[in-house]
């Protein structure tokens, strides 16, 4: 059941700071893992096989990203079926991972004609990707439930299998693509399995009950999803016509030395959602919550600021090599783009922990166009730089954005959409006629 509190009460900082440490953690162990896997693909493949496992990767991605947004970030919202029904959730994401898989697999017989190696190398993710899926799930699982070990077990386990078979790659020299996502992709589908025993006592019945009763929030954050995705794309396409390559480069560069402050204000928006989507709080616990949440995430983005200005060039050449010519100019607009995302933390978990999913969908989407437009602004002024400050002087109005329209908010469960717990699992199909549209 959900706590309640009177809204002169906080939830315990002391229970979720140590929360919200184990899921930093796990994000930084996730995170780790992905650099790990881009940096032994480079060494692994030869040049030609590590372009085709980035295009590989990307729809990887994107269907982690549409499960995601299906299954994954609502289940934050609904921490009571997350507790005590998570078969059903599982049930769904089996299922919608498995829809997914077969449009990978499609995908894998038109570049039969192309490439051998990009086949194959999309049939072992089509195979792997309902696994996959479910052990994303697993970590929103734990993130819902207030339990973060799970996820951090689930994400260690996938690291350790994967180091052992990239070695075992090595010994028995096998080096192929081919070869490389069955370690890659295989190796997570296996650890995957580590959900089910989690979870074993809950009956699992794969079908698509619970996807169909959660709906109404799936396609909003489905839709959140396309817009910023797709807005992600475009822009990346805009600086490398409007800029050129070398500039796509500089800002890829600068785009992995904000990565540590990207991972941790991840874990904070997810832990933040999760301890909020357990009180019924009333206005002045959750502007609490929001006003420390964003202070901490502020200062991690701050520490991350001073480091990208004062970083010396010989270890920006280390790190980056020839990139760094043209990513140093980019290191103060980049700074500011973080610290304003920081900003939107709190307001952006305090919303969607309360389930108002109409008025962050209408932001997200708002905001992929104002961002889009200005960094395309940017980048016919000056460049990737003036691409740069174009997102920064974005993120600064997405913020007040934010901002504005929670501090409208009056606090309480949105009243837009059904709360989940309000209803039982026979009545949540009736209640669908119901529930607003955006």
């Amino acid at each position: 059941m959900r706590t309640t509190l009177s809204q002169t009460e906080e939830p315990s900082t002391g229970s979720a700071g140590r929360r919200l440490s184990v899921i930093t953690v796990d994000q930084v162990i996730s995170g780790a893992s992905n650099l790990l896997i881009a940096v032994l693909a480079a060494r692994f493949l030869g040049v030609e096989s590590f372009g085709l496992f980035g295009i590989i990767f990307m729809v990887y991605v994107t269907a982690q990203g549409l499960a995601r947004a299906m299954v994954c970030e609502p289940v934050l919202v609904h921490p009571d079926e997350a507790e005590h029904r998570p078969g059903q959730v599982i049930g769904s994401a089996i299922v919608v991972g498995s829809l997914i898989a077969l449009v990978v697999l499609a995908s894998a017989g038109l570049a039969h004609p192309f490439d051998t190696d990009l086949r194959n190398g999309l049939l072992v993710l089509a195979v792997s990707l309902p696994l996959l899926v479910l052990h994303d799930l697993g970590r929103y699982l734990g993130f819902a439930t207030h339990v973060p070990t799970r996820s951090l077990a689930l994400d260690v386990l996938w690291l350790v299998l994967l180091v052992g078979g990239i070695a075992a790659l090595f010994v028995l020299d096998l080096q192929t693509l081919t070869w490389f996502m069955v370690a890659w992709a295989g190796t997570g589908a296996v650890a995957a399995l580590l959900v089910l025993w989690q979870h074993r006592a809950h009956r699992i019945t794969p079908n698509l009950t619970w996807l169909r009763a959660k709906w109404s929030f799936s396609w909003r954050y489905l839709l959140s999803f396309v817009a910023t995705y797709g807005a992600s794309l475009a822009t990346t396409v805009a600086i490398a016509g409007v800029a050129g390559a070398r500039a796509l480069g500089g800002v890829r560069g600068a785009l992995l030395l904000v990565r540590p402050f990207m991972t941790f204000q991840t874990a904070s928006v997810a832990a933040g959602i999760a301890e909020i989507a357990h009180l019924d709080a009333g206005r002045s616990v959750l502007r609490r919550h929001a006003r420390r949440t964003t202070m901490l995430t502020t200062l991690v983005a701050g520490l991350n600021l001073l480091v990208l200005l004062f970083l010396p060039g010989w270890l920006g050449r280390a790190v980056l090599g020839e990139t760094w010519e043209v990513t140093e100019p980019l290191m103060l607009p980049a700074g500011l783009q973080i610290v304003f995302l920081a900003l939107v933390t709190g307001p952006r978990s305090g919303l969607l922990g309360v389930r108002a999913i109409q008025k962050t969908v209408v932001i997200d989407v708002a905001s992929t166009v104002i961002a889009l437009v200005l960094t395309i602004a940017g980048a016919a002024i000056d460049g990737a730089v003036g691409a740069f400050w174009g997102v920064a002087i974005g993120q600064g109005v997405i913020a007040a954005i934010w901002w504005s329209v929670f501090w409208r908010h009056d606090g309480g469960p949105a009243r837009d959409l059904v709360p989940a717990s309000t209803v039982g699992v026979g009545d949540r199909d009736r209640t669908q006629s119901s529930e607003g549209d955006l």
